[in-house]
């Protein structure tokens, strides 16, 4: 995939965490609003849309590209 396609991918709560976890983040679902966070941290790494998906380029921002 490329990368503006990545960016404007809609992902999983799955996709979006086992892509954190290959750059070496530790991501979870916050109870109360669903965001997707660094654990470790606790930054928010983006919120879910109506359908419980993540935003690509939220994940891709988080992670630094």
């Amino acid at each position: 995939m490329r990368y503006w396609e990545a960016c404007e991918a809609q992902v999983t709560v799955a996709e979006a965490i086992e892509e954190c976890r290959k750059h070496g983040v530790d991501a979870a679902v916050r109870d109360r609003d669903g965001a997707l966070i660094d654990k470790e941290s606790g930054d928010v790494i983006g919120l879910p849309d109506d359908c419980g998906e993540f935003c690509g380029g939220d994940i891709l921002g988080f992670l630094g590209y």
